[in-house]
């Protein structure tokens, strides 16, 4: 691809993002030393008790997992996000991608309250099951790393971007562009979205509040990515509630 293109492109493509950077702990949410309000996949997680009516359960009495907790003091700060307060991300032990998911946000005044002691209260018992399952097995910690995304060649919004150099539109500049920017395939906030089979968004705007990629000791399906997405205006009103959850796999 000619240089002054792809610059072009990345001109228009790119956006902030913060890549995040795993490490395994070999603890298991039994065992689990992190902060309770720490980013981290697994863990012990902070959930405020007064609220231990409402912490989820499956339709059929099953109590959700905490899967991954979002820290946002802990981040760089980015333009349309939070700089403060708790994103968390709950999921069946038993079938994880069933659609029962729950995805809670607390301020930071609200960390300020006693939390429940998730494991030895409510999720005693229930893990100690061998039969459960999820698409990791130990906690793991979180670091981040500000940086730009671009555009990879199969976002659906691609084509939007190409139109509007579009004397330089065709097939071979998509192809090309496919090539000299990969997709990478990591976990991130915000930015775009890498895909092994295709986008299933709609063209409503919406934001990426975490892709977790396959790594090692996280697994969804045959290396597959799980995608956390939020409309815009849902977003900006801080209803963190209404994201939704896909799950992206060969």
């Amino acid at each position: 691809m000619e240089q002054h293109l792809l610059d072009e492109l990345k001109r228009l493509t790119g956006k902030e993002c913060c890549n995040i950077i795993l490490t395994e702990t070999g603890n298991t949410i039994e065992n689990d030393d992190t902060p309770i309000t720490a980013s981290k996949i697994l863990g012990n997680p902070f959930f405020p008790a007064y609220m231990e009516k409402e912490y989820p359960h499956t339709t059929e009495g099953v109590p959700l997992v905490m899967f991954a907790q979002i820290n946002f003091a802990q981040i760089p700060p980015m333009t349309e996000l939070p700089t403060s307060g708790l994103l968390q991300i709950y999921l069946n032990p038993f079938n994880w991608n069933d659609g029962e998911h729950r995805i809670f946000y607390f301020t930071e005044e609200e960390l300020k309250q006693k939390s429940l002691d998730i494991y030895g209260h409510i999720l005693s018992g229930w893990l100690d099951d061998e039969e459960h399952y999820l698409p990791a097995r130990f906690v793991h910690t979180m670091e981040f790393e500000k940086k730009i995304s671009y555009s990879g060649a199969d976002d659906r919004f691609f084509q939007r971007h190409l139109s509007e150099i579009r004397e330089k539109y065709s097939a071979k500049v998509q192809e090309e562009y496919a090539q000299a920017v990969p997709a990478e395939f990591d976990c991130r906030i915000g930015g775009y979205s890498d895909f092994t089979q295709y986008d299933p968004r709609t063209d409503t705007p919406c934001y990426q509040l975490l892709q977790i990629d396959s790594v090692e000791g996280i697994n969804f399906y045959d290396c597959g990515i799980m995608h956390i997405f939020i409309d815009k205006e849902s977003l900006k009103a801080r209803e963190f509630e209404k994201a939704y959850m896909t799950v992206d796999y060969y």
